[in-house]
């Protein structure tokens, strides 16, 4: 798992690598123009005589531009450089680069700090194969005007290779928002770990995102001490990492060693939910998995399920006064459990659900309705568990756990998914395009999948039940709930390849769990 930075922290890094290990901010500039030139190289082989065309701004990032132009031009390529804001406003380390560059043959420089028109923007850049944007990268606070804005609506406008320095000049650092004009990149390449901005929203136009390393990374333990002065880690989730998560099985397991789970799950109408539920713990691994439904649900499930079992809580249409007690009676052979997709939303069963939500012994996922019964009464009920916790909520039902709004849950999606986690003590699963995970003390991971066929009915339901069981098979609850997220979008990615986007159905997904975990146990 890498680490994904907000502009606060990342600042705090270079700080340390300078202040702390001595490193000149000169170096740090330098490897980092080096290493985007690296990039355009690879990129583009044939450099030598290629027009090239760098559009810098005064600033840090301006100065990493500098340092591009100089790297290409020296593997022979023509490189034009345009400053979009004032010469002298640049200063500092950007400063020293740019005098170098002044005196480099083959490199010219446009001073186009007062030209506002787009038209002759346009006219400097639409020679170049490659433009490399060096305007703003992770400093841009306010919406972009004038002549930046002249600049990056040509950079939009040529048909070149747009590689951004950093972030894409106009997009927010911590959030991925553009503020006004934004430049809209093929390559964007990072220094030294993602941002934040790349990242949480998946609509922002980042291009493919390339890690630049700017020569500290043997320091990492000091650096990520500086980074953690600005708030807690987050992390963006890799196969590498998962495949060392997920349990293997000894070769004298079985069916009670290899995870014993319970699913409160289904009703009438809504026996699906507890299907591919049960699927998706079966497909991730748990060895016997128990459907808890009402009677009538019971009687429905039988008719579906194979390889789960069945049990009953309620004889009515709701949970009454004695489910938790029946419920308890099987729970001892079990070793994690879940409520919520299909269940019943009368007052018994919210009466049941917080009982679970507050009493039950073993790891326990919430889903679903029963997110949606616990409402704002969430911390209250959680707080004193005695086991983990790990709630699932999409949008909707996470604006009803913070009551708020579905658009004000998505404007601010890690910062909820933080403060939920810290209020309840749970892990917190806020899911959609580039869901975002967070436990309790802050720590927080982002999956990369953004895969519209996971927009389905039942998707989630496979979800629960994955995480589930992987907890009976004895992984953390942050754990499970990372391994559980990432197989899950990478099971939508594989049986997409075959039925596509538009096509894929939840039940769909358990297989294509089973397929994506035994490539990351074999890798």
């Amino acid at each position: 798992m890498s680490l994904v930075l907000s502009a606060a922290q990342m600042r705090a890094v270079d700080a340390a690598a300078i202040g702390v290990l001595g490193v000149p901010g000169l170096v740090l500039m330098e490897n980092a123009g080096r290493g985007v030139a690296d990039i355009v190289a690879r990129a583009l082989p044939a450099l030598r005589a290629a027009h090239i065309a760098v559009v810098c701004g005064a600033g840090q990032n301006g100065g990493d531009g500098f340092v591009v132009a100089r790297h290409l031009a020296n593997r022979g390529a023509y490189v034009h450089v345009y400053l979009a804001l004032p010469r002298e406003k640049i200063s500092g380390d950007a400063l020293v680069w740019f005098q170098v560059l002044e005196k480099m043959p083959g490199v010219s420089i446009e001073d186009g700090a007062a030209e506002t028109d787009v038209a002759t923007w346009y006219e400097w850049l639409q020679p170049a194969v490659v433009v490399v944007d060096a305007i703003f990268g992770t400093g841009v606070r306010d919406d972009v005007r004038g002549t930046p804005a002249a600049a990056i609506a040509a950079m939009n406008g040529v048909r070149a290779l747009r590689v951004s320095v950093d972030l894409p000049s106009g997009i927010d650092a911590d959030t991925g928002a553009a503020h006004g004009a934004a430049v809209v990149p093929d390559i964007t390449a990072t220094m030294a770990c993602r941002k934040l901005g790349l990242v949480l929203d998946p609509d922002a136009f980042v291009g493919r995102v390339e890690i630049v390393d700017i020569g500290v990374a043997a320091a990492e333990g000091l650096l990520l001490t500086a980074a953690r002065a600005q708030g807690p880690l987050c992390h963006w989730l890799e196969a590498e990492s998962i495949g060392q998560l997920l349990p293997r099985r000894l070769p004298s397991a079985h069916k009670g060693t290899a995870g014993r789970v319970m699913l409160v799950a289904g009703s009438p109408g809504k026996t699906g939910a507890a299907l591919l539920a049960a699927l998706g713990a079966l497909r991730g691994g748990a060895g016997l998995v128990t459907v808890a439904s009402t009677r009538a649900g019971q009687i429905a499930l039988d008719a579906k399920v194979v390889e789960a079992m069945t049990a009953v809580y309620t004889d009515g249409d709701d949970a009454d006064a004695t489910s938790f007690e029946r419920l308890a009676s099987v729970f001892p052979w079990m070793q994690a459990a879940a409520v919520g997709p299909g269940i019943p939303t009368g007052p018994g069963m919210q009466a049941l659900v917080s009982r679970l939500a507050a009493e039950l012994a073993v790891a326990l996922v919430l889903d679903a309705d029963a997110l949606n019964l616990l409402g704002r009464d969430a911390a209250s009920a959680l707080r004193r568990a005695p086991a983990p916790r790990v709630l699932t909520p999409h949008p909707g039902e996470m604006a009803r756990l913070m009551g708020m709004s579905t658009a004000d849950v998505q404007k601010d999606r890690l910062g909820l998914a933080r403060r939920l986690a810290a209020e309840t003590g749970a892990v917190v699963v806020l899911k959609g395009a580039r869901t975002v995970i967070a436990a309790a003390n802050g720590t927080a991971y982002v999956n990369p999948a953004a895969n519209p066929s996971l927009g389905t009915a039942g998707s989630g339901d496979v979800l629960t039940g994955l995480i589930t069981g992987l907890l009976g098979q004895g992984m953390a609850a942050l754990d499970a709930a990372c391994a559980g997220v990432f197989v899950h979008g990478q099971a939508a990615e594989d049986a997409a390849k075959v039925l596509g986007t538009r096509r894929l159905l939840a039940g769909d997904l358990p297989e294509a769990i089973a397929r994506v975990m035994e490539k990351q146990l074999s890798a």
